[in-house]
């Protein structure tokens, strides 16, 4: 960090945070967004009664299409 304030300021510190803001908020709104629908999908709407295999179904489910869709801005992130 020392490194990096010498060389580029304390703005450099801050460089990556615009996308990494956006591959947070992406990833974490798809993967909480997406796993009520797809539980429901399904065919499970009773929370109570609902069995463990399809909770880690939803669970894989929408934090796998976060994270595919969240990727481009990990890149920016890293190219930043």
């Amino acid at each position: 960090m020392i490194k990096i304030i010498k060389e580029e300021g304390v703005r450099g510190i801050y460089k990556g945070l615009s996308a990494s803001l956006l591959r947070e908020g992406s990833y974490s709104t798809l993967r909480l967004g997406l796993y009520e629908p797809i539980k429901e999908g399904l065919g499970y709407r009773d929370k109570r009664n609902c069995p463990v295999y399809i909770k880690l179904l939803a669970g894989l489910g929408s934090g796998g299409i976060g994270a595919i869709l969240s990727t481009p801005f990990d890149l920016l992130k890293v190219r930043q």
